[in-house]
């Protein structure tokens, strides 16, 4: 009498280990970008928190944007601003290290070790530089509105193609 072995042979093992390896590689770009996703809106959350921030501080300093060095290595302002980092200036206001740590960045080129900051600090109106935002038109002085004012933006394009930008509305914007 022969008695039957219900058991794998090496073949079936080698291509049930095949398929495996095959789902794995589809899977592994679907999950990267979900990962850069997640990523770039803990990075565009942070930057909300930043912009709520600067509006608090304007409320308390007559609708100023305050002066803040992203680059302590380059500075934009001059000294007798007495620009401050962005924890210094807008910390009283919640913003917190957790909040100026992009996890993109972190895992890229690291702006906040070399900063303090993963975010450039550069509030706009049309590409020029302001701390009292205003547009002189021929009918006289104008305060832009707040969606107009770009306040801080990536250091660089760390999420892949795009790099979030923070109006001073709150809203944001992918470039």
């Amino acid at each position: 009498m022969r008695r039957s072995c219900s058991a794998f042979t090496l073949i079936e093992l080698l291509v049930t280990i095949s398929i495996i390896a095959m789902l794995a590689t589809l899977v592994t770009p679907a999950l990267r970008r979900a990962i850069e996703k997640t990523q770039s809106m803990k990075c565009a959350n942070n930057l909300r928190s930043i912009a709520t921030a600067v509006q608090l501080y304007a409320t308390d300093n007559d609708n100023r944007f305050p002066s803040i060095e992203s680059m302590q290595s380059a500075p934009v302002y001059p000294a007798d601003q007495k620009p401050g980092t962005m924890i210094s200036v807008l910390g009283p206001y919640g913003v917190t290290d957790a909040t100026l740590k992009c996890p993109s960045d972190i895992a890229g080129n690291n702006h906040y070790q070399k900063e303090g900051t993963s975010y450039f600090w550069r509030p706009t109106v049309d590409g020029e530089l302001v701390t009292d935002p205003k547009i002189y038109t021929r009918r006289g002085q104008l305060v832009p509105p707040l969606s107009r004012i770009s306040l801080a933006t990536d250091f660089e394009r760390v999420h892949g193609a795009h790099m979030n930008s923070v109006f001073a509305d709150g809203h944001i914007r992918t470039f």
